[in-house]
């Protein structure tokens, strides 16, 4: 795989997130007004009624997470590394985060988002492009 493929799936996984974000709130009717009432009678988890344990948790985890894919474009050597603790970690809140409610097209805009970050990540890992991350020393 060529570093500018690479960079497009990198570019795409994020687009394909954004698109996941915004599909339900530019389209508001493609999920009924029963299950979205639902969704608001349903306490709020622990997490996020706490306003500085939200703060405290997902302001350091976006920055991270934005750091750690502009420095997978550039190939640095940290960046696949922090990339993948960002990853688990976010998978880690899932639990934490109580129900969520998105429609047909937003999950799998967001589906696809996933499969091509795992596909980012294990060519950042296993693959020729797997030496570009490495930090190369200077010869003496």
């Amino acid at each position: 795989m060529s570093p500018t493929r690479f960079r497009g799936l990198v570019l795409f996984s994020v687009l394909l997130e954004i698109g996941s974000a915004t599909v339900d709130l530019l389209i508001p009717d493609l999920l009924s007004n029963s299950l979205s009432q639902a969704l608001e009678n349903e306490p709020l988890p622990s997490v996020l009624n706490n306003l500085w344990l939200s703060f405290l948790l997902f302001v350091p985890w976006l920055v991270i997470t934005l750091v750690s894919t502009v420095g997978l474009l550039f190939f640095k050597g940290w960046a696949r590394t922090l990339s993948l603790y960002s990853t688990v970690f976010s998978l880690g809140l899932y639990p934490f985060l109580g129900p969520a409610l998105t429609s047909g097209w937003s999950s799998a805009l967001s589906e696809a988002s996933f499969m091509i970050w795992g596909a980012v990540l294990a060519l950042a890992y296993y693959s020729p492009l797997a030496d570009r991350f490495m930090v190369k020393k200077d010869a003496q």
